[in-house]
């Protein structure tokens, strides 16, 4: 039977990617030598090679013969964990997050948002429409839904920064999430909100965190502009 233990190569692509993304590795850097990495992360030289390869072939490293690896610029936002705790990643980047505020209100739920709430229809819920911005870009658009009989109340201050900082403060957080990933092309009224012209490729994506028991309390439908931001994952056979 197949596990989910990662194999060897995956191990030198992770520890690569977080040194990225921590700011260990900086653009331009020469990383560690494949000896180096093999000695340190207790592989062997071909299986660090191989890590490396895709690395390259992904444009996030480039060799130079006879000289060794390197950390290619990335876009600002590499890394960018999407659809939960954006200002939460955004200060872990050094970037200062910010939110404009389109609508807070108590609404019940209508057929779709009950079925993935798995609540009755017309149950009490917080509806929460915002823009994001990190550094004054606008990075994406939300729509959010929250069970009010697990999240009794969201105030206009909360809502304008971090929801799930709050939730924390409530004891409240999620176990996982389910993501749906689609692409579009942005709207007038979506261009508008992410300042990007009118049929630009935007990401859309619906997300439905849940608590440890399984009970979803929170659904988004965000869209994310592309050009300060892109979604990066690692798929395990």
């Amino acid at each position: 039977m197949k596990n989910n233990t990662k194999t060897k190569y995956e191990l030198v692509v992770n520890y690569i990617l977080s040194n990225i993304e921590n700011g260990i590795y900086q653009p331009h850097q020469m990383i560690e030598s494949e000896m180096e990495l093999s000695a340190k992360l207790d592989v062997s030289r071909v299986t660090v090679r191989k890590g490396l390869e895709e690395l390259v072939s992904d444009k996030i490293l480039s060799k130079k013969k006879g000289v060794g690896t390197f950390v290619n610029p990335l876009p600002k936002y590499f890394g960018f964990k999407s659809g939960i705790g954006f200002s939460s990643e955004a200060k872990k980047r050094g970037l200062t997050p910010s939110t404009k505020l389109l609508s807070l209100e108590k609404v019940p739920a209508d057929t779709q948002i009950a079925q993935l709430l798995h609540v009755p229809v017309n149950t009490l819920t917080w509806k929460v429409e915002r823009i994001r911005y990190a550094d004054n870009i606008a990075i994406c658009y939300e729509l959010e839904f929250f069970d009010a009989q697990i999240i009794p109340n969201i105030s206009k201050t909360v809502a304008e920064g971090s929801i799930y900082e709050y939730l924390e403060s409530e004891d409240i957080s999620f176990s996982y999430v389910d993501q749906k990933i689609v692409a579009e092309n942005a709207t007038e009224e979506f261009a508008k909100y992410l300042d990007v012209e009118l049929n630009t490729a935007l990401v859309n994506m619906e997300v439905i965190a849940c608590l440890e028991n399984g009970k979803p309390f929170n659904v988004g439908f965000s869209k994310y502009q592309t050009k300060n931001f892109f979604l990066v994952q690692t798929i395990y056979k």
